[in-house]
């Protein structure tokens, strides 16, 4: 077995894939390398400098005050969302990029980016987390691009952002950060974003008319939600607003839905409902904002990453069949 090197990449050769395979299989183990020694290096997740900047830029408008834990969690008022943005927005923030990494280096997101245009809902969004690490990470895949001279078609990529949260400040406070990180960047990227307050799954009919109107969804993310929609509309109500989004998800979308490791019955539950297995992930980051150089620490979580064009294809091929043959 024969094998290619650059720059300290070594990736074996498989024979029977053909030329355009393999030179894709290159492509994306070098786009990873690169993301990886720009935002984890040593498997150790950092912010960027245009994350960097934009968190502390938000973290020094906003006044401080000893907050509850629920307020820290929730935050409704502005020295509670200072309060989130300093403890629980970068452990979200990683968590989304870690999950994201590989689909992000993919053939499949390269060939919706070469559209130009990309659809991000973000439900349980908070101060647009999930929304502001696809963002970052999407900044290096076309940095990287531009190295390597181009970019995958369109140079302009136009991004709407569809934002859902209860909490009003979660919604300003996310598109004050995401309109501060393109001022920062000032790349080939255009935004434009879409806030709903409604509930979800009480939202679904909301969010399906937003993408009759934008486009189907690229990349949804459900960040956390699981419980609080379980316990207010129901299990099965929570079930059925996933399987509607994923009605809503283009051919070679994503959905990635996020939960804490202290409620393994429920992602059992959701595991089973959804027919979807999770992922208990182990991931090391560097604490911010950072009171020295060495401080970072490891958790885990639970994460499920799938494609649910697949799925509901997949679905209704065997809901013919039976019809069939009845």
């Amino acid at each position: 077995m024969e094998r290619h090197s650059d720059e300290g990449l070594s990736v074996p050769i498989r024979y029977q894939l053909s030329e355009p395979a393999f030179r894709c299989c290159i492509m994306s183990n070098m786009l990873r390398n690169f993301i990886q020694k720009e935002l984890c290096p040593n498997s150790e997740w950092n912010l960027s400098d245009y994350m960097r900047s934009a968190l502390e830029h938000q973290i020094a408008r906003l006044p401080k005050a000893v907050v509850s834990e629920d307020e820290t969690r929730y935050p409704t008022t502005p020295a509670g969302m200072r309060a989130f943005l300093e403890v629980f927005f970068t452990r979200h923030y990683f968590q989304v990029q870690d999950s994201l990494l590989d689909y992000m280096v993919s053939k499949e997101f390269m060939d919706s980016l070469a559209i130009g245009k990309l659809q991000i809902i973000d439900v349980g969004c908070g101060p647009a987390v999930a929304s502001l690490a696809i963002t970052d990470m999407l900044v290096h895949v076309l940095e990287y691009f531009r190295y390597a001279g181009g970019l995958p078609g369109n140079r302009v990529l136009n991004i709407t952002y569809t934002l859902n949260d209860t909490s009003g400040i979660c919604l300003g406070t996310g598109q004050h950060m995401l309109t501060d990180y393109f001022h920062i960047h000032r790349g080939a990227m255009r935004m434009r974003t879409i806030c709903t307050q409604e509930p979800f799954p009480s939202n679904v009919n909301q969010l399906r008319r937003i993408r009759n109107n934008c486009g189907a969804y690229n990349i949804a993310v459900f960040s956390y939600i699981a419980v609080p929609a379980s316990e207010e509309e129901g299990f099965g109500s929570f079930i059925n607003g996933m399987r509607s989004t994923e009605e809503l998800c283009g051919t070679n979308g994503r959905i990635l839905l996020l939960q804490d490791k202290f409620h393994t019955a429920l992602v059992q539950k959701i595991s089973r409902a959804i027919g979807v297995s999770s992922r208990k992930a182990n991931l090391t980051q560097v604490i911010y904002p950072r009171r020295n150089t060495n401080e970072s620490y490891t958790y885990s979580y639970y994460q499920y990453l799938y494609a649910p064009r697949n799925r509901v294809e997949a679905e209704n091929y065997i809901g013919k069949k039976i019809v069939m043959f009845r």
